[in-house]
């Protein structure tokens, strides 16, 4: 009887220690750990204002598709504006309801005052200038400049050089815009630089401007050939005029608390998504622009290209506005954007 006690004790003994052993990390492993097999992956939704025609869109399902493969994550990709207009799409961020926001440079100018830079009207040479700068030392600068508010941004996207489209007659001059209502993106620079020419200018949201186009609460407005085409604004305007006058940017933003809770291997997973995504946005806008514009023209829109000294009547209607900025934002931060821009113009 001793001998059987003895064994069932131990027994026993062998039982409590299995127990008690369990996980010795104490917790939820991260992902990327052995434990990440049984995990359930998490769902990340991507919330932007585009269509899913537009190169922006298509660019996020390759971003999509590199974060799935790693098996940790599920990702949702809400397009126009399912989640409201883009300001209410980075309050969701804020809140939580949204794990990214891809969102206009100008709707960050609350958290990064000089993110208003970006959209000044004639403010780059051209759109080689655009993408070398936000792409710099600048570009990142503001980047980083974000965190302070609690978000991380990945990048910045396309989102194009902006023309003219209108109902009435073709544009060659500033002087041609007098009397237009004008219907522009919710940004002050905007709105302040088409009034100072003339215009009766308004910020409108994206998702009702087909239809104010074509009732003509607006006679025209103002976007990237890519837009332009994938909304079909052609139909119901008869004039386009490749002015060339704003560059804007998207960036693809997310809360800090969820970037920071990351792993370092999920963090370089990001990363590396998102460099493809740029990449095939890239391949996507240099491809179909000029067949976009073709069909434009096809349709029985008439197209103005502006000559140079056209163009530079255009660059000095938009001196007012810039120089507006520079004092509001300071001339030191003023002048370390331009110059920034004229060392990337170099190339």
């Amino acid at each position: 009887m001793k001998k059987m006690f003895c064994v069932v004790l131990a027994v026993l003994m062998c039982l409590s220690l299995t127990a008690c052993g369990g996980s010795s990390s104490g917790g939820t492993a991260a992902p990327g750990s052995e434990q990440t097999s049984t995990a359930k992956p998490v769902t990340i939704k991507i919330a932007h204002g585009a269509s899913e025609s537009y190169h922006l869109h298509r660019a996020l399902l390759k971003f999509k598709d590199i974060v799935e493969e790693s098996g940790r994550f599920t990702v949702e990709i809400y397009p126009s504006s399912q989640f409201g207009n883009d300001t209410e799409m980075i309050e969701s961020v804020k809140t939580g309801d949204l794990t990214m926001a891809v969102s206009p440079s100008s709707f960050f100018t609350d958290e990064v005052p000089s993110m208003a830079l970006v959209e000044l009207p004639y403010v780059f040479p051209d759109r080689a200038a655009a993408l070398a700068t936000l792409k710099g030392p600048w570009g990142q600068d503001q980047l980083d400049k974000m965190e302070a508010a609690g978000l991380h941004g990945l990048g910045f996207l396309e989102n194009g050089i902006r023309h003219i489209t209108n109902s009435k007659h073709e544009i060659h001059t500033p002087a041609d815009l007098n009397g237009l209502k004008m219907r522009t993106m919710q940004v002050p620079a905007h709105v302040e630089y088409w009034n100072s020419v003339g215009c009766s200018a308004e910020g409108s949201p994206f998702p009702e401007l087909y239809t104010n186009l074509s009732t003509k609460v607006f006679d025209g407005q103002e976007n990237p050939i890519a837009h332009i085409y994938a909304q079909k604004f052609y139909e119901v305007q008869k004039y386009l005029t490749l002015s060339e006058h704003v560059y804007t940017a998207y960036i693809p933003t997310m809360t800090l608390d969820f970037w920071n809770g990351l792993s370092d291997e999920d963090r370089e997973l990001m990363n590396k998504a998102f460099g493809a995504c740029y990449d095939y946005q890239m391949e996507l806008v240099a491809s179909e622009e000029g067949e976009q514009l073709k069909e434009i023209q096809d349709y029985g829109c008439v197209v103005t290209t502006l000559t140079p000294e056209e163009k530079q009547a255009f660059i000095e209607s938009a001196q007012p506005t810039l120089a507006k900025y520079r004092d509001e934002l300071g001339a030191d931060v003023y002048d370390e954007f331009t110059t920034a821009v004229a060392e990337a113009a170099k190339g």
